[in-house]
């Protein structure tokens, strides 16, 4: 059985390393309903980091963002600032708290 969605998500000790996104296309070639999610330093607003933009184009389907809205100084900014370059008019979204 082949799973619905995966997750490519670099480990917070690796971000000094390229993305790993060039494989979502031939992923999708193999299950043509599957989502790909990414993850792992995705941040609008700090220098060298990859754009939603960057990941969208790579062929993500959803794009998980921590630490650039959550540690931002104007949290709403920041979240502007991520559905902007996602160039959509309008999105599912969807904030799940995960510091327990």
């Amino acid at each position: 059985m082949k799973p619905d969605i995966i997750e490519l998500h670099r480990a917070i000790d690796a971000e000094d390393s390229a993305y790993a996104w060039g494989s979502i296309p031939d992923m999708k070639k193999i299950h043509p309903k599957l989502l790909v999610a990414v993850a792992g330093g995705i941040g609008k607003l700090e220098q060298g980091s990859a754009k939603v933009s960057d990941a969208t184009a790579a062929g993500a389907d959803i794009i998980v963002v921590g630490r650039a809205i959550t540690k931002a100084k104007d949290v709403r900014q920041a979240a502007e600032i991520f559905l902007e370059d996602m160039q959509k008019a309008e999105i599912d979204q969807y904030r799940v708290m995960t510091d327990f």
